[in-house]
Parts: structure tokens; C-alpha cells; sequence
């Protein structure tokens, strides 16, 4: 984003505490009165039952014309994977194969906010703002299969998370009721809002100051968890009472992390180890260690959104006039792609 008045920037530090807290007791379930609204979408589901999709009208025209080369100087080979980014001057999803730096052709798919799993081409991603009662409407797509008719639903305040193998997703509907969605099947209603999937790809919640698998308490915070975030390597991060991050590598705490105030109130971004996280802050990303075994050192960066390197030694940002990519382990290394972005996800090919 281009640097706005003084008045602009206040508004946005407001609203990003507000929608921190808001996405906390989206999380943990915590009761609060809601404007009654007509039931549109998966919020009319009995379990199980098929869900009934927004009805929205996926774009099958083809997206933005890829650039033909990569930038000038781009060090091809030395990343790995593919970024998919929301355009920052017009929300098409865009999509980069990192090792040639070439841009790759994809269907239109329009939207500022996106959704990703940590594997796979599948994406959702937001179809405008929420309404009145919180709820945030979103389709979800396969960008290797733009002809698969995917569905299109509803998030309580816009907290969506993936299973690992980015096979089912899962939200929060109106009056707190979670859903667990197997991409192309049923929706399953759940007993409260789903706070993340497990390794195994189990459903996992965030309820008072326990995380609970199904039934199964498998971590206990001495406050309110108001955040959590399973690591593919089955390590657990939780944000308690909005104040710290404690480590949990599935049989002992590893690390705990005081957040200053102005942390308090932003959704981290871990790495796939839950070793660091970054805070997309306003129109900086700090980034901060968590206390893990070779780790990496906090700095920060310019920009207004992130996202980590599968293998957690790069971090990509963007200040929405071009994106960045960042080499936080070991020697430092810059690499810079002329688009800015306002959503990010880096996952391997």
C-alpha cells in the first residue's frame, strides 16, 4: 500500500486489534450477541448433511497475461516452490513458479483475501466484504482445475484454516457453529468453531485455556488460548490471553515469548515449525524467534503482508508495489518481483 494520512493509519491500528480480538473469540467460541439475518450457505447444514453453496458465479476467463520472462537478474534456482499472490491494484490471483521466475497462466479468480493450505493448488479466497453480522463470504477453487465447481460459503469474521494435506477446510457459521468441509463433499456441522487441524489432519479447538482434539485436552495454558497452530512437524504454537506464545513440540513446553503491546491483538504468522512468526504490523513485518534451536534472528521489514518459505528460510513481503523475498537463515539475500501484492501464500510445487 502507498503511505496514507496520519488519520488513515489510526483507523487501520484500530481495526486490526478489533479483528484480532474478534477472530479470538471466533476461535474460542465465546458467546456474543448477533443481528439476526437471513441463513445463507452452510449454516443451514444438519450433520452431516451435503452443503448448500452462496450462490456465486465462479469467472472462467482466463487471468492476467503472465509476463513472458522473469525480471531482469532473476537467480534462477535458488527458490523453490510456487507463490500465489493477490494483486495489489486489482486482486487477481496471480501465481509464480519460483526456481525460473516465470509467471504462470490461470483462470480469473478475483479476490483481496486468500486462504491456502500448506500443500496442493487448491485456494480460497474472499468475495468482498463481510456483511453486517460478521460473516465473511468466500469461494473456495483449484487452480490446476478451474472447471471444478467447488462451492462458495460463509465465515464467521473471516477465520478459515486448512488441514495439512489441504483436503478438508474448516470455519465458524453464524451463532458460533463449525463446520469441516472434505473439498468436493458433505460439510460436517461440528459442536463449536474449529481453531485448526492437527498433523493427522484432525480437527482441533481452542476452548477456555485448553486446546482439545475431539474430546482430548493435548494442551493446557495457564490463561486464555486465544489462538493456535499445529506445525507440520506435529509441534503446537498457542497465543494465551493475547499476551505471549508458548511452544509445545508434543510432550513438552519449549519456549515461551512475552509480545509487546503492539503485537498484542495481530494474528502471528508461523513458520511451518511454529519456530518464529512474523507480525504484519502497519506497513512493517516484524519478524520474532520463538526460542527453537538454530533460529532465526528478529528484524523487520518493510511491508503490509507475509508469508514463510516452506522451509522457513525465506520470508516473502510485499508493500503493494512490489514483493520481496527475504533469506533469514544465514547470509542475508534479497530478491524482488515487480508486483506488489495484498495476500501471499508460498507453498512447494
Amino acid at each position: 500500500m502507498k503511505p496514507r494520512d496520519l488519520l488513515t493509519l489510526l483507523v487501520i491500528g484500530t481495526v486490526v486489534v478489533i479483528g484480532g480480538f474478534a477472530l479470538a473469540d471466533a476461535i474460542r467460541g465465546k458467546p456474543r450477541a448477533e443481528r439476526p439475518s437471513l441463513t445463507v450457505g452452510a449454516e443451514t447444514t444438519a450433520r452431516p448433511t451435503p452443503t448448500i453453496p452462496v450462490q456465486t458465479t465462479p469467472t472462467r476467463v482466463p487471468g492476467p497475461r503472465p509476463q513472458a520472462q522473469a525480471p531482469p537478474g532473476w537467480p534462477e534456482g535458488e527458490l523453490d516452490g510456487t507463490l500465489t499472490l493477490a494483486d495489489a491494484q486489482t486482486c487477481d490471483v496471480r501465481q509464480i513458479g519460483l526456481a525460473g521466475g516465470r509467471e504462470r497462466p490461470l483462470a480469473k479468480y478475483v479476490g483481496c483475501q486468500m486462504w491456502a493450505p500448506p500443500v496442493g493448488p487448491r485456494l480460497a479466497y474472499g468475495l468482498g466484504p463481510s456483511s453486517a453480522d460478521g460473516l465473511q463470504p468466500f469461494r473456495i477453487a483449484d487452480l490446476a482445475n478451474p472447471r471444478l465447481e467447488l462451492g462458495g460459503y460463509r465465515a464467521l469474521f473471516g477465520v478459515i484454516v486448512w488441514s495439512p494435506d489441504g483436503q478438508h477446510i474448516g470455519w465458524c457459521g453464524r451463532r458460533r457453529t463449525g463446520f469441516d468441509l472434505e473439498v468436493g463433499g458433505p460439510a460436517t456441522q461440528l459442536p463449536r468453531c474449529p481453531a485448526g487441524y492437527t498433523r493427522d489432519n484432525e480437527v482441533a479447538y481452542a476452548v477456555g485455556n485448553k486446546v482439545l482434539v475431539g474430546d482430548r485436552a493435548v494442551f493446557t495454558a495457564n490463561g486464555g488460548v486465544t489462538y493456535a497452530k499445529f506445525g507440520l512437524d506435529g509441534s503446537l504454537a498457542v497465543v494465551v490471553d493475547g499476551k505471549r506464545i508458548e511452544r509445545w513440540d508434543g510432550s513438552s513446553l519449549t519456549s515461551t515469548t512475552e509480545l509487546t503491546p503492539s503485537f498484542q491483538g495481530i494474528t502471528p504468522i508461523f513458520s511451518n515449525d511454529n519456530c518464529a512468526a512474523l507480525f504484519p504490523l502497519s506497513q512493517v513485518v516484524q519478524l520474532r524467534d520463538l526460542g527453537c534451536p538454530h533460529g532465526v534472528t528478529n528484524r523487520s521489514f518493510a511491508g503490509d503482508t507475509a508469508a514463510w518459505s516452506p522451509d522457513r528460510e525465506w520470508v516473502v513481503t510485499s508493500n503493494g508495489v512490489e514483493t520481496e523475498f527475504h533469506h533469514v537463515v544465514g547470509a542475508h539475500r534479497e530478491i524482488t518481483w515487480p508486483v506488489g501484492a495484498v495476500a501471499l501464500a508460498w507453498r512447494p510445487d
